[in-house]
């Protein structure tokens, strides 16, 4: 396949045009260290310049004026904008400047010389210290939740069916960490471990269902390991999403006994449900959310997975701070992890890349797309396997796919 195979027709901002000519420079930014009286000098690598690329386009045809006025508000548009090159693929850039000319010798004509620079991304300095500023959070949030736990959770004087109820609910949340355990042990790491870690927690709720601190703490440190096991961090998420519907009750159960008589047995028994549910709930959260203080931008497929996760969480925590005995100390460590979280995906951005859809015009090998998109051919594995295609070397016309940008 040749050169002109693989071009393609040239727009920005979705606006169309025709490519006359396109030139551009680069080199690298030297810096000449040159003494007074001194026949001598060196010189300094200060790294690769932006560099700069010009593209001359013009627009032709009865319609040249509407098109010309399109054109000039694409480039009048601030921030970055998505131009198709015709020779060199999709590129995000910034325009820096522009003129256009048109002639009374050639009616139905204008020309564009457009000059920009690749938009690049911005360093996020800043993602070290929210990391550890989520971090600091996470671990606050942790020790109040076993708090709370400790003081809302108990079987202490009960009748022998209290505990045993307790027992019910926290083996049902130790089965639910089985089986995503064992679903997708394929993408865990040391998974033998985390298996003896859940069996071992199994096996000692009997002991731990009166010590409601440890039994929290355990639950906490083996809900991380797994949350934070997975070498994907959507995996990662998808069994966050399983284990906060496994902690979820489906069976709340009545403060009143069958005759309608309030009792304390029975009251206590719906508050170690409700314990157990929302302390092992803000367990999971904690544990997610400490995985992403952990990740850095290279771990998610896009900015958009970054901001479903980071919302998801959000959606988490907004749900615990509309609990009606919730306390000022908790709503403020609450409040400061939300922040916290905001904050560290906000200094992630600048360093994720934006999934997009495309649909393909015509008839085209998957190596042909991965140059026209990102002007990079070698980038058509990441291409092929974000979209699942089983055939390479043809995609037909009309073909949906989503490419990072």
């Amino acid at each position: 396949m040749s050169w002109r195979d693989r071009l393609q027709s040239g727009s920005f901002r979705g606006v169309a045009f025709h490519t006359q000519s396109a030139s551009g420079q680069g080199g690298r930014n030297v810096v000449v260290h040159e003494f007074p009286a001194r026949e001598q000098h060196y010189s300094e690598d200060m790294g690769k310049t932006a560099g700069s690329e010009r593209l001359t386009v013009f627009l032709v045809g009865d319609d040249y004026d509407a098109a010309r006025d399109q054109l000039i508000e694409a480039l009048d548009k601030p921030g970055a904008g998505k131009l198709v090159h015709p020779y060199t693929g999709t590129q995000m850039i910034q325009v820096q400047s522009y003129d256009w000319t048109i002639s009374s010798r050639q009616g139905g004509y204008c020309q564009f010389s457009i000059s920009y620079v690749l938009a690049g991304k911005r360093p996020a300095p800043a993602a070290a210290s929210t990391a550890a500023d989520l971090t600091a959070a996470a671990t606050t949030a942790e020790a109040l939740n076993t708090e709370t736990f400790a003081e809302q959770f108990s079987v202490d004087s009960q009748p022998e069916f209290v505990t045993e109820s307790a027992t019910s609910f926290l083996e049902d949340a130790f089965t639910a960490l089985n089986s995503i355990n064992g679903a997708i042990a394929a993408e865990l790491n040391q998974v033998e471990d985390l298996a003896n870690d859940i069996d071992a927690l199994t096996g000692q709720v009997t002991d731990l269902i009166a010590q409601p601190a440890n039994l929290i703490n355990n639950v906490g440190a083996v809900v991380t390991s797994v949350i934070g096991g997975f070498n994907s961090i959507s995996n990662a998420f998808d069994a966050y999403n399983n284990l906060q519907t496994a902690f979820g009750i489906t069976r709340p159960v009545s403060r009143t006994a069958a005759n309608g008589t309030a009792t304390d047995t029975r009251a206590r028994i719906a508050d170690n449900q409700q314990a157990i549910s929302r302390s092992f709930s803000a367990v999971a959260t904690i544990a997610l959310v400490v995985r992403m203080a952990d990740s850095d931008a290279s771990e998610f497929d896009s900015l958009e997975q970054a901001r479903q996760i980071r919302d998801a969480l959000l959606d988490q925590l907004d749900s615990q701070l509309e609990a009606d005995d919730l306390t000022t100390e908790q709503y403020d460590v609450i409040s400061d992890l939300a922040t916290a979280l905001q904050r560290h995906i906000t200094a992630l951005e600048p360093g994720l890349l934006s999934a997009q859809s495309i649909t393909l015009e015509t008839s085209l090998p998957a190596l042909v797309v991965a140059h026209q998109q990102y002007g990079d051919a070698s980038r058509v594995d990441e291409l092929t396997d974000r979209n699942g295609i089983e055939n390479p070397g043809f995609l037909p016309a009309g073909t949906e796919l989503e490419v990072l940008l």
